[in-house]
């Protein structure tokens, strides 16, 4: 997980005021030939989950619904938060729910880094497992919304157990404290829970019906000439079936069967993620044109053992940025 001091912290909120304010230009790939797809519901807004097979969006939902989400599998214990909408958590390392704690209010707090998921969550190790033993930190945990530089709408988390089938945890909010039990899913990577509703939310479609999720979340990005979290739109691959690599090298009508054993796909989320494009800024019109990058091609293997090649087109629809349309095509051998 990643922590930023003040003088990111300030750095991050003035690019983020400016790309914000913005109007958004696009400069679209010509299309060619093949199974096109545009994403319509926006992706700043909204998480949409495709799959190859069927070649549809096969669910779409959005992105503010949820604030937790919480790993199934018998074995599944990771909690991540919804950093697409700006909630961030931080550690007290306390454990008494009621005491007074002090937090850092001028710093940006935690958030999942997708590149190493699952071993670098905003939560991060909660329990510890020996043997067949979990050892729980019982720590206390801030949620926490944030605008315009502060936290607001925060939450004390305090979470207790987890074993095959649930989770349980326990929150205080002005003054409440309240227990909240989390089912698990046999069908899904992850279900969520949503505070303004006080209830489990099941978002995902079925684990074997998707391959990637279009979304937002935070990542760690360069920009004038700073390396810094920073909120992007991108791609996440399904975490329990899914796989891909880039191939920057070959052209995309190029790429066929007898190149996938040069390939080593990874399960890393974000092998897709954000830099399939490029912003340049023109600070004098005030607006950032977004220009796709058509050179970068991703293999996916999907869980039906199934490949196919990624390129994107463009990323906008009618003048409006957050609308990525692709080109895919399955790669099988040539009979």
């Amino acid at each position: 997980m990643y922590m930023a001091d003040k003088y990111l912290y300030r750095v991050l909120f003035i690019v983020a005021v400016f790309f914000t304010s913005c109007f958004e230009k696009d400069e679209p790939v010509a299309p060619y030939p093949g199974e096109v797809v545009t994403v319509y519901d926006n992706i700043e807004y909204f998480q949409s989950y495709f799959d190859f097979e069927s070649g549809e969006i096969v669910n779409s939902h959005p992105t503010n619904v949820w604030q937790l989400g919480f790993e199934c599998g018998n074995d599944g214990w990771h909690i991540v938060i919804n950093s697409g909408a700006n909630w961030f958590v931080w550690n007290s390392q306390q454990t008494d729910i009621s005491a007074s704690l002090s937090y850092p209010e001028n710093e940006l707090w935690a958030y999942d880094n997708q590149t190493t998921y699952p071993d670098s969550t905003a939560v991060g190790n909660w329990i510890s497992l020996q043997g067949e033993n979990k050892i729980y930190t019982n720590h206390i945990y801030l949620l926490g919304h944030y605008s315009s530089g502060n936290y607001s709408d925060m939450k004390r988390i305090q979470f207790l157990e987890v074993d095959d089938t649930q989770y349980k945890f326990l929150y205080r909010e002005e003054g409440a404290v309240d227990t909240v039990t989390i089912q698990k899913s046999d069908t899904c990577n992850f279900v969520y829970y949503s505070f303004q509703t006080k209830l489990q939310i099941n978002l995902e479609p079925d684990k074997l019906k998707y391959d990637i999720m279009f979304g937002p979340y935070y990542d760690l990005t360069t920009k004038f000439g700073l390396t810094i979290p920073y909120f992007v739109r991108g791609v996440l691959l399904n975490t329990g079936n899914t796989t891909a690599i880039l191939d920057s090298v070959h052209l995309y009508d190029a790429i066929d069967f007898d190149e996938l054993d040069s390939y080593q796909f990874s399960s890393q989320r974000n092998t897709i993620g954000y830099q399939w494009k490029d912003v340049s800024i023109n600070t004098v019109a005030g607006y950032a044109s977004y220009t796709v990058k058509p050179q970068y091609v991703y293999m996916i293997r999907t869980s039906e053992n199934k490949y196919y090649k990624l390129r994107f087109l463009s990323f906008s629809l009618e003048g409006n940025s957050g609308f990525p349309r692709f080109e895919f095509k399955e790669v099988k051998p040539v009979i």
